[in-house]
C-alpha cells in the first residue's frame, strides 16, 4: 500500500512501509499513515454500498416524499404513506450503522471491509421503499 506521511517537518509521497522504514520513519508514524489510508478506503466502500442500494437521485426522492407525507398530520396518512415513512425510517438507521460500521473496520485491520457479511444488512422495509423510488 502506498501513501503519504509526514513527521518532523519531513514529507514523502507515495511511499510503502519499506521505503517508510528505509526514510526512517518510526513505526507508529508509518502505522498511522496506513490506518488512515485505510479508513479513507473503509468510507469510500461505505459511500459505495449506501450508493449501490438507494442512488442519489433515489434519495432525494425518498427525502421528498418524507416532507410531503410527514406534512401530513398522523391522522391524515394513508397506510401507503406511513408505509413510506417507515421504510425511510428504517433506510436512515441503515445508513447510520453502516457509517458507524466505518470506525469498527477501521480499528482491525484484519477485517476485511470488502467482506459483505462485516457490514449491516439493508433492512427489508427499507429495500422496500427503495424499490418505490
Amino acid at each position: 500500500m502506498k501513501f503519504d506521511i509526514t513527521h518532523e517537518g519531513r514529507t514523502t509521497l507515495s511511499v510503502n512501509r519499506d521505503g517508510a522504514e528505509a526514510l526512517g520513519y518510526p513505526e507508529a508514524v508509518i502505522a498511522a499513515a496506513e490506518a488512515s489510508v485505510r479508513t479513507s478506503a473503509i468510507k469510500a466502500e461505505c459511500r459505495r454500498r449506501i450508493y449501490a442500494t438507494a442512488s442519489a437521485e433515489t434519495q432525494m426522492n425518498m427525502a421528498t416524499a418524507a416532507a410531503f407525507v410527514s406534512s401530513k398530520t398522523a391522522s391524515a396518512r394513508s397506510e401507503h404513506e406511513k408505509t413510506v415513512l417507515t421504510g425511510i425510517e428504517a433506510s436512515l438507521a441503515w445508513v447510520a450503522d453502516m457509517r458507524g460500521n466505518v470506525d469498527i473496520l477501521a480499528a482491525d485491520a484484519e477485517l476485511d471491509f470488502q467482506f459483505d457479511a462485516n457490514w449491516p444488512e439493508c433492512p427489508d422495509a427499507a429495500l422496500a421503499v427503495v424499490g418505490m423510488f
